[in-house]
This record gives structure tokens, C-alpha cells and sequence, in this order.
């Protein structure tokens, strides 16, 4: 099931289903990165009882299509520690300054591909992966919002937790909680100037109504 690679991290999950195998990583290191960011969505992105991981993909796919990073507020140490121990995995990560993302080289890129269960989402990924092209926004393009579908493809659901959850929070301080916010908002103000262009031409963030890193999405 898992390399036997020693980890820091106590696991909480390995009740859970097993994913996948993949010689290259220590298994049991990206299950609980899956089940704990699955457990992050379903407290923090859900915002009706009952709570559940299919609602929290349901508000989570607004974030995973978007440039901003996920709720930092709510980021609990284990998720931290989990975090750590994936950026030691060596080449596991491409760097472009303070944003981080897969190494969609990684032989483990490879076996997020090859389980997909989603077929035109699995063609289209490893398509641009075996051509060297493959861009976060343009795979996820393709991304419908279909929660059940999200949660039961364990290729695809990884790979989110992955590339959109743990990659946006591989390089930041969890020291400064509100810088971090501030970058949310940053990002949100230049995502809606790129989308409504001329509308936007003279608005500056000091005449945006202010938003914290959830609040836009209940």
C-alpha cells in the first residue's frame, strides 16, 4: 500500500479507504493529506447543517478554480504538520517564488492521472502532463461542480488536496494570520479587475467593500 518511509505525523485517517498505490511516495502520508483536507472542507466549507464533505466540495470548487487561497483561520496544526512533511518529499514540489505547486513531473502526478475515474478530466491531465503543457487553470476549467462526483473520484480529489489546498499553504507564515488574509483579499480584488476590465479601471482596493477569506462565498 505505502513505502516505507517514517513520517512526523500521527495519523487520524488510516481507518479510512486506501487510495492508491504509488512506489514513488509514502502512502499513507498523502491518504491523510486527502482525509484531512476533506475533513477541513466539510467543518469550514460547509455552511448548513448538516455538514458534509460533498457540501464542502460543493463551496470548495469556487476556491480550487480561483487564485486565492484557501481559509487560513481555519488551518489547525495537523493540517500544518501534514504540510510539512509533504514539502520534505523531495522534487514532489515546483517553486515560482512563494507560490508553490506539484512538480507535475513527479512520478506521483503520474498516479493521480492514471485514477481518475472521470474520463474527459483523466484524458485531458495526463494529456498535457505527457506534453509538458499542463496548467492548473487549464485543467480545471474543465471541473464541474459536482461534489459526489469529486469526493467518489479518488484520483481527482487528491489531486485537489494536493495542488489547490496544500500547495497554496506549502510556503506561508501561519504567524501572521491577518498578512495572510490580506493576501486573500489582494488576490480577490485583482481576480475581479482581470474579469470586469473596464469596469474596474479606476477602483482600488481602498474602495472595495472589504472581505474576509469566506465570507464572499455564504
Amino acid at each position: 500500500m505505502s513505502c516505507n518511509k517514517q513520517s512526523n505525523v500521527t495519523f487520524k485517517y488510516q481507518d479510512n479507504d486506501d487510495l492508491f498505490s504509488c512506489e514513488s511516495v509514502n502512502m499513507d502520508l498523502i491518504k491523510e493529506a486527502k482525509y484531512a483536507f476533506e475533513d477541513y472542507i466539510e467543518k469550514h466549507y460547509s455552511f448548513q447543517n448538516p455538514k458534509s464533505v460533498d457540501q464542502g466540495y460543493f463551496y470548495y470548487w469556487e476556491i480550487s478554480k480561483s487564485p486565492t487561497i484557501p481559509a487560513v483561520e481555519f488551518v489547525n496544526p495537523h493540517v500544518l504538520k501534514i504540510r510539512d512533511e509533504l514539502k520534505k518529499i523531495k522534487n514532489l514540489w515546483h517553486f515560482n517564488g512563494d507560490i508553490a505547486s506539484l512538480n507535475y513531473a513527479h512520478p506521483l502526478v503520474k498516479c493521480l492521472g492514471a485514477n481518475m475515474v472521470n474520463q474527459e478530466l483523466k484524458n485531458t491531465f495526463n494529456t498535457l502532463i505527457d506534453t509538458k503543457t499542463f496548467k492548473e487553470r487549464v485543467f480545471l476549467a474543465l471541473l464541474k461542480r459536482d461534489p459526489t462526483a469529486i469526493r467518489k473520484d479518488v484520483g481527482l480529489s487528491t489531486y485537489l488536496a494536493l495542488d489547490t489546498f496544500y500547495a497554496r499553504i506549502l510556503t506561508l507564515d501561519f504567524t501572521n494570520l491577518e498578512e495572510l488574509q490580506q493576501i486573500n483579499a489582494n488576490r480577490y480584488f485583482e481576480k475581479q479587475k482581470k474579469e470586469m476590465g473596464e469596469e474596474l479601471k479606476n477602483v482600488t482596493k481602498d474602495n472595495l467593500i472589504p472581505i474576509d477569506s469566506l465570507e464572499k462565498y455564504r
